[in-house]
């Protein structure tokens, strides 16, 4: 593993995002400016955080996309500040024609030039995650107190419910557009297969679920809720149900990131004790790097195109390293 270099925020890093072309990345901060960061580990640019601390990010029509405990959402050099509450995650559509973002029970839904017609505004529930189907651009799960739900834009109601009672902290949808995870407060995993309306319960972490993620392809799901990532298949006719996962381990505290590479399937994990895992899946084995890094990894980030993986630390440095 190489490092071209770094940057420094004002604070720790709470999220990374990478450009649709892999040319750029934002480092955002849990409070203070965000940056524009190069492939090189330069900055390009910088723009005001949110007061009381910044959201995710993402990227839409071709710039940053930041949203914060303000309840402000900023994109294309506009501010909205759409209803009352905090706004945690702004998330592009797949196709790239919406913005969509987290406000209590609504999810405002942007068009390009800042419209909102096709948000959904009476949900039960507030959505502490929601999530985009890679292969249906209008449709989108939200998951909260009691479960997931599934929406199409433009529609009031939810075309499919999957209820366990439970609140759920994270919602994932797989690549292939089959699988829906939650990563869940209990601690839990739901896993739901969307063609079968068929839900699985994946019980034993050691704390509520931080961190999960499916590989591009949709075929494997990592979950972690202690220092094990636990990587679950999700092939056939039923998935995980069933199935061995694969335990990975080396870790030193709970893992607090975990991150597939579009570009070489690899996955990546980090944790509190700055120990970094880079993992290469071949014909059902598994190889291993290991490296100790400087800090408390707290988020990544792999870019879309090149083996290149963005790391934020607890400290507010924000790392490549290239790993071609």
């Amino acid at each position: 593993m190489k490092s071209p270099g770094s940057v420094h925020c004002a604070d720790h890093i709470a999220h990374l995002s990478w450009n649709p072309e892999g040319t750029q990345f934002l480092a955002v901060p849990a409070s203070g400016p965000v940056l524009v960061v190069d492939c090189a580990a330069e900055k390009t640019g910088e723009m005001p955080g949110h007061a009381m601390g910044n959201g995710f990010c993402d990227w839409f029509c071709g710039e940053p996309a930041t949203c914060g405990f303000d309840g402000a959402v900023r994109f294309g050099g506009r501010e909205f500040k759409p209803g009352r509450g905090v706004v945690e995650r702004v998330k592009t559509s797949p196709d790239g024609k919406f913005l969509a973002a987290s406000q209590g029970k609504v999810l405002h839904v942007f068009d390009a030039a800042g419209g909102s017609e096709k948000s959904i505004r009476q949900m039960p529930v507030p959505a502490a995650d929601f999530a985009w189907n890679p292969t249906k651009p209008g449709e989108i799960a939200t998951a909260g107190a009691g479960g997931a739900l599934l929406w199409r834009l433009g529609e009031a109601e939810p075309f499919a419910r999957f209820d366990w009672g439970g609140a759920c902290l994270l919602v994932d949808w797989s690549g292939d557009g089959r699988w829906i995870a939650t990563g869940d407060q209990t601690p839990s995993v739901h896993v739901y297969d969307v063609p079968r309306d068929h839900p699985l319960h994946i019980q034993g972490f050691e704390s509520k679920v931080r961190a999960q993620a499916f590989s591009p392809d949709g075929k494997k799901l990592a979950t972690a809720g202690s220092p094990v990532v636990t990587v679950w298949p999700c092939t056939g006719k039923k998935g995980p149900e069933g199935a061995k996962p694969i335990q990975v381990d080396g870790s030193e505290t709970e893992v607090a990131a975990i991150a597939f590479s579009p570009a070489t399937g690899q996955m990546a994990t980090g944790d509190g004790a700055g120990t970094l895992l880079v993992v290469t899946f071949e014909s059902g084995q598994l190889r291993r790097k290991r490296a100790r890094l400087q800090a408390g990894i707290s988020a990544l980030a792999w870019n879309p195109v090149k083996p290149l993986l963005a790391v934020g630390f607890e400290t507010g440095e924000a790392m490549l390293l290239s790993l071609e």
